[in-house]
């Protein structure tokens, strides 16, 4: 009888996870994104950061706090321009939750998706045990995490979806800060359906990270990083224009203090990593 592999010795069409986070994969990495990665944004998506000293501050404590980074998807551009605009020791530890059902088919997309990006499968349909395992053991070996909890890229910009709570169960779990992230732009240099890019500037703002609360379910947390999001894109931002704009503060997207349940409130996903898989929106 084979063995169940545990969440970070897993294989995915025959290309083991583990080999990604090691120091040749890691460096091969980084210079495949100070190279190529670099080179497609500059040619195609002229960035504007704003919330740098969210990432200086993150980047000095990078490798004994890591964190959730959760963004808005519009674009296959989203991961590029994010892993090129994270400092070198925030992005050399970055994981990227990608869809299985789309990066991890088969042999080929499962080692480039791997290799090239540090990327691990999720079902996005659903969170099950094994997903919370090897997120909370990757985040407990000090990588952070990219998550579009959307579940998907938007259509229309302009129209985030609602949050899969995934990313607030696993920051949870883990009790490590989420990052709130939003990006405007990237569906003009790589809208949906489009294979070749085209150049269009770019705009990535970091919040304020923010933390579950000791009395804070991940539904509620989920609903706050949500705000959080949309507040930092605001009304949707046509980052084309030339009229100015108000300084940023990455506090600007802080929500209300994490709400106090009542006695009688229900503590479902203290239970959830070991129950049945769920529906993500459940």
């Amino acid at each position: 009888m084979s063995q169940t592999p545990t969440p970070l010795t897993m294989r995915t069409h025959g290309v083991a996870l583990p080999w990604a986070r090691r120091a040749p994969a890691t460096w091969a990495r980084a210079l495949y994104a100070r190279g190529a990665l670099r080179v497609l944004r500059a040619l195609f998506a002229p960035t504007t950061v704003e919330g740098r000293s969210v990432l200086d501050d993150l980047a000095g404590v990078a490798d004994e706090h890591p964190v959730v980074f959760v963004a808005n998807h519009t674009s296959h551009s989203d991961t590029m321009v994010l892993m090129t605009t994270l400092p070198e020791r925030l992005r050399r530890r970055l994981v990227v939750a990608a869809a299985a059902d789309y990066f991890f088919t088969n042999r080929f997309t499962a080692l480039f998706s791997t290799a090239c990006i540090g990327a691990i499968p999720v079902d996005r349909s659903k969170v099950n045990r094994t997903t919370l395992e090897l997120c909370h053991e990757l985040l407990g070996d000090g990588h952070s995490l990219l998550i579009y909890p959307e579940g998907g890229r938007s259509a229309h910009p302009e129209e985030m979806a609602t949050f899969k709570p995934g990313a607030a169960w696993i920051a949870r779990r883990a009790t490590v800060d989420v990052v709130p992230v939003h990006l405007s732009g990237t569906a003009d240099v790589l809208p949906k359906g489009r294979v070749l890019p085209r150049r269009h500037p770019v705009r990535v703002r970091f919040g304020t990270p923010l933390r579950c609360g000791e009395d804070e379910d991940a539904r509620a947390f989920n609903r706050r990083i949500e705000a959080a999001v949309r507040a930092l894109g605001g009304a949707f931002i046509d980052v084309g224009s030339e009229s100015p704009q108000r300084p940023f503060d990455p506090a600007a997207c802080v929500t209300a203090p994490p709400p106090q349940p009542s006695d009688a409130a229900t503590r479902r996903d203290d239970a959830f990593p070991a129950t049945e898989d769920q529906p993500i929106d459940s």
